[in-house]
């Protein structure tokens, strides 16, 4: 292996491939491995928080490329591309991703830039610089789309649904799936096909348009793995997105980025080598699962707690430390997310709060949480 591809086809729905038929998706994922369910965390993108400092994007991005939910100041930050010697590119048609770019020897995150400027600029790369090691190059012509459909009026039939009849959606993914595949032929005309590890991936997308946390499909990636080392033809069950970083460093015999309690595993699945992994932990899922259920709970309760006095006392409780042992390691706490230690004592602590809450409301006579729609 001599360099590894991150190709990011920005707002790409997880059933995209096979609904709109992405021929130049499908024949990567022919030649190499795919995984059947690859979760990210939550795609919230608060910019009034304790995040703002961590990234200047969604937390799927910054997550991904440090192998970790836990994360430091953009500027301290270790990222994938640190682990690699020689020359690194990071290119991406929106400012939106400036925050992914210490460790890169060049950038270019330009908001005039369209995919097939990128496209041609990320080729240019890998011609001009033969000692090319690590690129990131993002596609984002789909989530102009993506968030018209989700904010569109009412009166609209496509109105948020992607697929919906007359959406501008599907067209503009299909063009950068074609996108996909002038890339790949740019690979082939330079000999370096073979000798490259391409990975595709998105960051979240919802059918209802742009990336909704509470709707699952938001956590949903597309995701293959292709090149040396890599099976073919391999579906693999399940992923998190934090094993990205750590699978794409095994396969280049580098270090990973991070290695903290936080941090994902790496995807021996993937590997040419048949490994069988029955017993992996989801640990994604149930912290976002964790995250919908605290969402829900603490909205009802506040809409109640002006009648039912109590409910406000136990909320008030439930976010101070001295009186309860554990609170909830919520969205816009992801900064603090570190404290925790390890995900596994995440999910303790916030199914301690969740529990604490539940009871709060239980015993405080107000009506009862409504079980979740769909």
């Amino acid at each position: 292996m001599r360099r590894v591809v991150v190709f990011h086809l920005d707002s790409l729905h997880h059933e995209a491939p096979e609904r709109l038929g992405l021929v130049n998706f499908q024949r990567i994922a022919e030649r190499g491995t795919r995984v059947d369910k690859a979760l990210t965390i939550a795609p919230w993108h608060p910019t009034v928080s304790g995040f703002w400092p961590l990234s200047t994007t969604s937390f799927p991005n910054p997550t991904t490329f440090a192998g970790s939910v836990f994360l430091r100041p953009w500027q301290k930050q270790r990222y994938l591309q640190h682990s690699f010697a020689g020359y690194t590119a990071h290119i991406a048609n929106s400012q939106a991703y400036r925050s992914l770019n210490p460790g890169f020897d060049f950038t270019r995150l330009d908001d005039e830039d369209s995919d097939e400027d990128n496209v041609r600029l990320g080729l240019r790369q890998l011609s001009e610089h033969r000692h090319l090691t690590f690129m990131r190059l993002l596609l984002q012509d789909t989530n102009a789309v993506s968030q018209q459909v989700a904010n569109a009026p009412a009166g609209e039939p496509w109105a948020r649904d992607i697929y919906g009849k007359g959406s501008p959606y599907p067209q503009v993914v299909r063009r950068a799936d074609a996108l996909l595949g002038t890339f790949l032929d740019g690979l082939r005309r330079m000999g370096i096909a073979d000798d490259t590890l391409l990975v595709v991936l998105a960051d979240g997308q919802s059918r209802y348009g742009w990336h909704p946390v509470q709707a699952e499909d938001s956590w949903r990636l597309p995701l293959v793995f292709a090149g040396p080392g890599v099976a073919r033809g391999r579906v693999v069950d399940y992923a998190e997105n934090i094993d990205i970083a750590p699978t794409i460093a095994a396969l280049a015999g580098v270090p990973a980025p991070n290695e903290n309690g936080g941090s994902g595993r790496v995807l021996d699945e993937v590997r040419t080598a048949n490994v069988s992994r029955p017993d992996v932990p989801r640990r994604i899922e149930r912290i976002n699962r964790q995250i919908v259920e605290y969402l829900r709970l603490e909205g009802w309760m506040r809409v109640h707690a002006r009648s039912y006095p109590y409910v406000d006392a136990r909320l008030m409780a439930a976010h101070n430390g001295l009186l309860t042992e554990a609170q909830f390691w919520s969205l816009d706490r992801i900064d603090e997310w570190p404290q925790a230690g390890s995900l596994d004592r995440m999910l303790q602590d916030n199914q301690h709060a969740l529990a604490f809450l539940h009871e709060a409301l239980r015993e405080s006579g107000a009506p009862p949480l409504p079980a979740a729609q769909g």
